[in-house]
């Protein structure tokens, strides 16, 4: 009989003890089951706390926000009244799958950028080999200085100078020569973090040249370029804005984007700082590429231009971001981070 007693009350210890396991292993599954079916705490995306919500349920949610990321691709064009290439923008989409798993793997706290798929437009600048950009995508509202050189250095130092205490970004195209004997000044630009870009060596007119004699002023700036920056120049602007199609066909084999401009200071016709300023400023748009050149009364004139043209709500930019094709990207990363 004792032995009997001692065996259940054993067995209800055992009992006691399993269920106590039980109901332990059941607390922390239920832990684990939550930290693992939920986004961790006050997880952003977009305008909304993601935080708590059930992971079945985040993909649900991008689906019902996927429309504000979606950008349509717009193809290269010829601009009918100006003849001019204006370039294309790549257009984006919400790749929710993607988007959903970094909102998934967040940190908590953490804030998520969404994953976008680029979507290409049916025609590039790279379909218009013989046509040169004149200006950035209208949608932008930007503005890049182009800067020929191929004479001098004291304005152009001045300039330097201006530009940097404004903190912008504007694109020299050196003549070869010329770069040849101021490498140290070809050097400051790029480490300023302006764009260089080739216009030509000897600074011929080019429709009197040959197309071999066009590669060989193309090449031998380019290694000019390159061995006072170690960067190789990607833009083309032919001396004299010469505008004839087989310059711009012959650059295009070289790998060179071809670059003119919609504004023109016409500051080798020294019409005054003033005059100059003015003729930019009244006529800016959207895109605009605007010429000048180191003369004596560039640096006053570019100074006051990068006051009017800011006090309009333009950016000024360098070459590359003028002509970035994921422009759109940039859009939405902005309305998302200012939600």
């Amino acid at each position: 009989m004792a032995i009997y007693i001692k065996t259940l009350r054993f067995k209800t210890l055992i009992t006691v003890v399993l269920i106590k396991v039980f109901l332990i292993l059941l607390i922390v599954g239920a832990s684990f089951y939550s930290s693992v079916s939920t986004v961790n705490a006050n997880v952003v995306f977009g305008d909304f706390n993601l935080g708590g919500v059930k992971k079945d349920e985040v993909e649900n949610y991008l689906r019902s926000v996927a429309s504000n990321y979606e950008r349509e691709p717009k193809s290269a064009y010829i601009d009918p009244e100006t003849q001019s290439l204006i370039p294309h923008l790549n257009g984006f989409e919400l790749n929710i799958e993607k988007t959903a798993e970094k909102i998934i793997n967040s940190s908590k706290g953490e804030k998520v950028i969404p994953y976008l798929n680029t979507i290409e437009p049916e025609k590039t600048i790279e379909d218009y080999a013989d046509v040169p950009i004149y200006q950035g995508h209208p949608s932008k509202k930007m503005v890049s200085f182009v800067i020929n050189v191929s004479w001098g250095t004291e304005y152009l130092l001045e300039m330097l100078d201006i530009l940097k205490e404004h903190e912008c970004k504007a694109n020299f195209f050196l003549v070869g020569k010329w770069a040849e004997k101021n490498t140290q000044i070809v050097d400051k630009i790029q480490k300023q973090g302006h764009v260089i870009g080739n216009h030509g060596y000897s600074d011929p007119y080019m429709s009197k040249i040959s197309d071999d004699k066009i590669i060989e002023e193309i090449n031998k700036t380019n290694e000019a370029i390159y061995k006072a920056t170690g960067k190789k120049a990607n833009f083309f602007s032919p001396p004299y804005g010469e505008k004839e199609k087989r310059i711009f066909q012959v650059a295009h084999k070289e790998g060179m984007t071809n670059v003119l401009w919609s504004l023109d200071t016409i500051d080798w016709q020294r019409p005054g700082s003033e005059n100059m300023s003015n003729r930019i400023i009244e006529n800016i748009h959207n895109g605009a590429i605007i010429l000048m050149h180191p003369t004596e009364q560039t640096p006053l004139a570019l100074e006051m231009m990068i006051e009017g043209i800011k006090e309009k709500g333009y950016e000024i930019v360098h070459m590359d971001r003028m002509l970035c094709p994921d422009f759109q990207k940039e859009d939405i990363t902005k309305i998302d981070q200012n939600f």
